[in-house]
């Protein structure tokens, strides 16, 4: 079968083109349809970092949030117009900046929210540094099940033109190299940084990490400080049957104590909920607490440990 376009040229007409036009065609639905199902399935992000300071700009890494639809400010009391929304301002690289003017400083948080996640901004308690001579952190430094949430303090205020720009990476001894992490948020010499799956080497034994926070892969700022760790382990679990609770700790001299806070989840028994060892008992093998589940297979655990002074 012959067609004529229309400058009435004759164009030779492939008698399959309309079948395999339709393969396309239900190839290219399965396709969109399963890729827009796994971005329906994926759960949406929640992350919380801490500034000193919740006024100026903020810029928000999208990963977190998406397209901003809402921001919620947080105060000690109920102001007069308690819906009132920040300014947003949309940056060309995708990141967004959230505006809070220097006469809104009794602001005590914010809730950030997008199609894609929440952020959680909150005020930290205590009086922060006023100047740095380095990268040093806002408050104590912890690994948690080898992940890290930390807010980075820079000598100077940031000129943030391309947060997108912006690495954060911090130093593994036993592999020689450096593993990246997400910046979350920024405000001015401000950085709140994430980074999961860490082993315990990024912990000397002195305990000390290496971080260093770079613009474009050049430009960089290294900073050595005090941090230290945790893992929590819970050994093969039969249904009613007593097994033990774990632990190591990585960061901290052996005789520094550390105190466990158990919350039993639903279907467990924890036989204590408080235990406080000292690092060495700890890092030995002993036993923690026992925990006796009804549900089998690999049990969550609700922990928070802290460093006894």
């Amino acid at each position: 079968m012959n067609k004529m376009n229309s400058n009435n040229r004759l164009i030779q007409s492939n008698p399959y083109e309309n079948y395999y036009a339709f393969l396309l065609f239900v190839l290219f639905y399965f396709l969109t349809a399963g890729l827009e199902s796994a971005a329906l399935s994926e759960p949406p992000r929640y992350a919380e970092v801490k500034f000193s300071k919740i006024t100026g700009e903020i810029f928000v890494n999208p990963r977190y949030t998406g397209n901003i639809t809402n921001v919620r400010k947080i105060f000690d009391y109920t102001p007069s117009t308690p819906n009132s929304e920040s300014e947003l301002e949309v940056k060309n690289n995708g990141w967004e900046s959230i505006v809070v003017p220097s006469s809104e400083s009794d602001i005590k948080g914010l809730v950030v929210s997008g199609e894609k996640g929440t952020l959680k901004i909150d005020l930290s308690n205590g009086n922060s540094p006023i100047q740095v001579d380095g990268l040093r952190p806002l408050s104590d430094l912890i690994i948690s099940f080898g992940q890290l949430n930390a807010t980075l303090l820079t000598p100077t205020r940031t000129n943030i033109t391309l947060p997108s720009d912006f690495e954060i990476e911090i130093f593994d001894r036993k592999g020689n190299k450096f593993i990246s992490g997400d910046i979350v948020a920024m405000n001015d010499n401000q950085v709140a940084v994430k980074f999961e799956g860490l082993p315990s080497t990024v912990v000397a034994d002195d305990g000390m990490v290496r971080m260093s926070l770079r613009e474009s892969g050049e430009k960089f700022l290294n900073g050595d400080m005090k941090a230290w760790g945790y893992n929590v382990f819970v050994s093969d679990t039969d249904v009613e049957k007593p097994s033990p609770i774990k632990a190591e700790v990585y960061g901290l001299p052996k005789e520094a104590i550390v105190k466990f806070n158990f919350q039993s989840l639903p279907g467990q028994n924890i036989n204590l909920s408080t235990k406080t060892l000292t690092v060495d008992q700890i890092n030995s093998g002993e036993t923690i607490v026992t925990i006796v589940t009804s549900i089998p297979g690999a049990q969550p655990l609700s922990v928070s440990v802290e460093k006894v002074d």
